[in-house]
């Protein structure tokens, strides 16, 4: 077969020029690090490529949604350790201020100390993150949840949502805890009801109190109250002292064994389905009445924190030393202390929370390690592997270009 000059040169040319194109491209794969970089350099590598990419990318929002919840939680942690330590403060006060020795200029002090420490309180409870978003509003976060009334109550225009970030595939967790459950969700001391003492002036070794008020029997409960538990005389020879109780239009409510029956300090006394037991030396004409703020047949086990807060300012803005007023005192410590528990219970489920953003943290930093090493295998350039390549296609390269030249200078002419 005959060879014309023409072909020999075309495909001497197009041999080079592959060489070329291939020293090219491995010169970009050890510039760029990369051993593929186009889909059709590895058509089913760059398949896998791509779902090892899109796989970190999913974990680096995970990761990057951890930040956002954790942030959110520390913030919401900062609120509570503040809480827990007003509620140390108020009960330092209250404790301060609860001595008859004390002056009216010491006791305004205490009130403007009270007063102050109150202030913060809400200032907590409408704390808001880094987007200006109330943290204890739930699901309304766009203006602040506690509003002070006229009357110095609270009142709370948030909702009980809970919102969750997601972390992980299926995995999400809460960032919030509700201003409803924060601040008005501590475990009333007493039970069901809440207790105002009208006792008379004088002194008694043992402060009378109510240590209880349950309903035990929900289905004989009636809800009528308040009930108004009146001391009297028994006998007047014996100078023993009994009770009657009385519902909210005034009507006796028997109890066993007679109306009225006789007060022993510490027995249960049961009426209309409610379980009370009170402590301390009673005196005729003593009353003691029982309250709750919901009739929906529940009674009232919990109490909100500015609830508390404005009864120990109101405590102080009247004379707390007498028996009345001690007995109120003795109430409002045992709230301040619910309180402040209530505060560490839920900074505990929060700081849980932020345990596990720690695991998933940990988990996703594996699996992160996992898939690189797996992205890396399959697109990242072997350098010593592709130097020796890239040397044997020069070489290669060289041999051609030096045998084109050769062969192309060679002529019978040179021979005649």
């Amino acid at each position: 077969m005959r060879v014309a000059s023409f072909q020999f040169i075309q495909r001497n040319l197009d041999n080079i020029s592959g060489r070329t194109s291939e020293a090219n491209r491995q010169l970009g794969q050890m510039s760029s690090g990369k051993r593929v970089e186009y889909a059709s350099d590895d058509p089913v590598a760059a398949n896998g490529i791509l779902n090892y990419k899109q796989e970190l990318r999913k974990l680096d929002q995970y990761q990057n949604n951890i930040n956002l919840a954790e942030n959110r939680l520390r913030r919401e942690e900062t609120g509570l350790v503040s809480g827990e330590n007003i509620t140390q403060q108020v009960k330092e006060i209250m404790l301060g201020a609860n001595n008859p020795a004390i002056t009216q200029r010491e006791r305004d002090a205490y009130k403007a100390e009270l007063q102050s420490r109150i202030d913060e309180m809400l200032d907590i409870a409408n704390t808001k993150d880094e987007f200006g978003q109330a943290i204890f509003g739930g699901f309304q976060t766009d203006t602040d949840p506690f509003t002070r009334q006229p009357d110095g109550s609270v009142s709370y225009s948030g909702d009980s949502g809970q919102r969750e970030m997601m972390i992980g595939d299926s995995v999400k967790v809460g960032i919030n805890h509700d201003g409803e459950l924060v601040f008005g969700g501590v475990s009333n001391p007493r039970g069901d009801f809440t207790v105002k003492y009208h006792l008379g002036t004088e002194p008694r070794e043992e402060q009378v109190r109510v240590e209880s008020a349950n309903i035990a029997d929900k289905a004989g409960f009636t809800d009528a109250h308040p009930y108004t538990i009146e001391f009297m005389d028994s006998s007047p020879i014996s100078g023993d002292i009994s009770y009657r109780v009385t519902d909210n239009n005034g009507v006796s409510m028997p109890a066993p064994p007679a109306d009225p029956a006789a007060y022993t300090s510490g027995d249960k006394i049961t009426v209309d389905g409610v379980e009370i037991v009170i402590k301390g030396e009673a005196r005729i004409g003593d009353k003691v009445t029982l309250s709750s703020a919901v009739q929906d047949g529940t009674g009232q086990d919990e109490r909100g924190v500015f609830d508390i807060l404005n009864r120990a300012k109101s405590w102080l803005e009247s004379d707390g030393h007498n028996p009345s007023g001690q007995s109120e005192m003795i109430d409002i410590l045992d709230e301040l202390d619910a309180m402040g528990s209530h505060f560490t219970q839920v900074r505990a489920d929060t700081g849980n929370r932020m345990q596990r953003l720690d695991n998933q943290k940990e988990t996703h930093a594996d699996m992160t390690l996992t898939l690189e090493k797996l992205r890396s295998g399959m697109e990242d350039l072997d350098y010593a592997k592709a130097t020796g390549e890239f040397g044997q296609t020069m070489v290669a390269l060289q041999a051609t270009q030096t045998m084109f030249g050769k062969v192309q200078n060679m002529s019978l002419f040179n021979y005649i």
